[in-house]
């Protein structure tokens, strides 16, 4: 089971694995346009992780604290998931040879983080939690457009 503090470490921790992709990504790439664009969402990562804690924090700080999640628990929201929002060992990032295989790992990335957004925000019943979570889904789409229209450049 998870309660309410996992499932916002989850989701910094998918934040956290996003920001070291990208870093990682941005010393492998060769062109400056490319590399900007993995810094930049890089950056992206690193604001989005300081909201998930903020959130924690403020959820955590409550008059009573938030009941576990009886009917979702680790090894179904993993299998929901996909392939490497919560370990980049599964990415196998080492192995991406050239720009386009870094956008196309970048672009999976993002798809398994909103995936992930989008499966566990009708669990979350704050209202400024829920409304944090839809903005930084809608960021994480716009991150995935942008990484498909540079795929569609090379």
């Amino acid at each position: 089971m998870f309660t309410f503090s996992e499932l916002f470490d989850l989701a910094i921790q998918v934040e956290v694995n996003g920001e070291r992709f990208y870093r990682y990504a941005m010393n492998r790439a060769k062109g400056d346009s490319l590399k900007n664009l993995l810094g930049w969402l890089a950056d992206q990562e690193l604001l989005h992780e300081s909201a998930f804690k903020e959130l924690k924090e403020r959820i955590v700080r409550g008059t009573k604290p938030a009941p576990p999640f009886a009917s979702l628990t680790q090894q179904a929201l993993r299998r929901a998931m996909g392939r490497h929002a919560f370990s980049l060992d599964e990415l196998q990032i080492d192995s991406i040879r050239d720009e386009k295989e870094i956008l196309q790992a970048a672009v999976l990335f993002e798809e398994d983080t909103i995936l992930f957004f989008e499966f566990i925000a009708p669990f979350v019943s704050d209202p400024g939690a829920s409304s944090t979570l839809e903005k930084i889904r809608v960021e994480e789409s716009n991150h995935k457009q942008l990484l498909m229209e540079k795929i569609s450049e090379i």
